[in-house]
């Protein structure tokens, strides 16, 4: 059976918000685009898209401290409303500073729903003994998410082919308040919290990033995993071309959203392929993977227009293979990381990633802007070189 007995009635909430989240993406693939056809450099882009990550990075903290002391479910309510709220108000204007309050924004809802969301599934599960449900709600949960974002770009592929790109922001923004309605509804809350003082959990909450901070810097493996993972992150630091890219190879605007549908209908199938290396080196296995990318990526300054179908393969490609990595080191990376701290160690790995990517990208902006998307997306992937050097270093 596709689902355990008893499944349903502990998870259909979030099943559903999953699914609501894929088919509410039609925006993705006509992103940068969208702020292109505004006028805008691809410095102005980063620094927009970046302002999310950076905010996220800066409200980490007090957000966690707040569903840790008051609660998971508010929290994420909270920042599913916040976050939906911002996302309709930025196709209401074409100036720069108020695009940026509405990233912020954005991103500081979003901080309400990191850690917790998936805290008060976890927690309701051990409430009712399911432990078994764990492993069943991460995959299930992708997999939704992913079958909705195959269908999305189709639809949203007709609305730019028929009307305009900022109906889709307003159906984006509307997924997020939908999610919020029925979370609120229909999903219970077992787990409840200590009503701590807000003060309190912030200065708790730093205490143990500063646990894990130091556990991350002193242990080696782990160390060279975060390295390894920031490297190949920043391989495509250039990922904001990809749009653009394809458009200056003639493909028409509208066709964006049937890449995205394809590229998501992969991600559906190729994390499974990971298990044909379960047996091997995992350093080895990850290595080669990069390696791969790299080619793919530099194969980008040998294709010119009308050849935009072989960018669109070699994209959709080179991102899948990004999918075959992440189940290989997530276990092996946490193999490394007493329970205690666990959560911490996670958290400050996704802070240290979040902070980098989002800065990063403000600086490929302006190689952007000096010389081309294709330059850039190509040259980016000699990140891979550091990369492959940080995992090699690592002693099994």
């Amino acid at each position: 059976m596709l689902f355990k007995k008893g499944e349903l009635e502990l998870l259909w909430p979030f099943y559903i918000y999953y699914l609501v989240f894929g088919l509410s993406t039609m925006v993705l693939p006509f992103l940068i685009i969208y702020f292109k056809n505004l006028g805008f450099s691809f410095l102005q882009i980063a620094i927009i898209t970046s302002t999310m990550g950076i905010s996220m990075f800066l409200f980490e903290v007090p957000t966690g401290a707040f569903a840790d002391g008051f609660s998971r479910k508010y929290s994420v309510i909270l920042g599913f409303v916040i976050t939906g709220i911002s996302v309709i108000l930025i196709p209401l204007t074409s100036n720069f500073y108020l695009l940026l309050l509405f990233w912020v924004l954005a991103g500081i809802g979003m901080t309400f729903v990191s850690g917790a969301e998936e805290s008060w599934v976890i927690d309701n599960l051990n409430k009712f003994k399911r432990k078994d449900l764990h492993h069943e709600f991460f995959i299930k949960a992708q997999s939704l998410a992913a079958f909705g974002a195959i269908f999305a770009p189709f639809v949203g592929a007709i609305i730019v082919k028929s009307y305009s790109i900022k109906l889709l922001w307003f159906i984006f923004g509307m997924g997020f308040l939908i999610n919020s309605l029925i979370l609120a509804l229909f999903a219970n809350e077992m787990y409840k919290p200590k009503r701590l003082k807000l003060t309190n959990a912030i200065t708790e909450t730093y205490k143990n990033s500063k646990k894990g901070l130091k556990f991350t810097k002193t242990h080696k493996t782990i160390f060279l995993l975060l390295l390894g993972s920031i490297f190949t992150f920043m391989m495509v630091i250039g990922g904001n071309g990809w749009q653009p890219f394809l458009v200056s190879l003639s493909m028409p605007q509208y066709q964006l959203g049937y890449v995205y549908s394809a590229f998501a209908a992969f991600t559906m199938i190729t994390p499974f392929l990971s298990k044909l290396f379960i047996r091997k080196k995992v350093k080895n296995v990850v290595s080669f993977i990069v390696l791969i990318r790299m080619a793919l990526l530099l194969s980008l300054l040998f294709i010119y227009p009308p050849f935009y179908l072989i960018a669109a393969i070699v994209y959709i490609m080179e991102g899948t293979l990004s999918s075959i990595k992440g189940p290989l080191l997530q276990p092996y990376f946490h193999k490394f990381i007493p329970s205690k701290i666990r959560a911490t160690v996670i958290s400050v790995k996704s802070m240290a990633t979040t902070i980098v990517i989002s800065l990063s990208a403000i600086v490929a902006g302006v190689f952007l802007d000096i010389f081309g998307t294709q330059k850039v997306l190509a040259f980016g992937s000699l990140f891979g070189i550091l990369a492959i050097i940080a995992y090699q270093k690592i002693k099994d």
